[in-house]
């Protein structure tokens, strides 16, 4: 009984951690060229193990007139990890390449 406590312990600590991580990790900004757009990568459980992908544009040059919207979604994968890599590599991607001077 003790060794189950334990373990389940140390897996609330190991989900605490991640779940830490990843709050961290959604509020990074990838902001393009000209400064007034910028992505951000976000991660949604549906509840049922699946997690979604997606970002969300901020517009404008201050906090003042910032604006934020979805933008979209990119697929579901299995781990919160694997699907804020892929919405990291989106939110990127659309920064530094296709709204780079937008």
């Amino acid at each position: 009984m003790k060794t189950i406590i334990s373990v389940l312990r140390k897996a609330a600590v190991c989900l605490e951690s991640l779940s830490e991580e990843l709050d961290s990790k959604n509020s990074e900004w990838f902001t393009n060229q000209t400064g007034r757009l910028s992505f951000r990568p976000e991660v949604e459980s549906d509840g049922q193990g699946h997690f979604t992908a997606s970002v969300a544009c901020r517009t404008g040059c201050s906090s003042r007139d910032w604006q934020v919207q979805k933008y979209g979604t990119f697929g579901n994968w299995g781990s919160p990890r694997k699907a804020m890599k892929q919405a990291r590599i989106m939110a990127r991607e659309l920064a530094l390449y296709r709204y780079r001077y937008n």
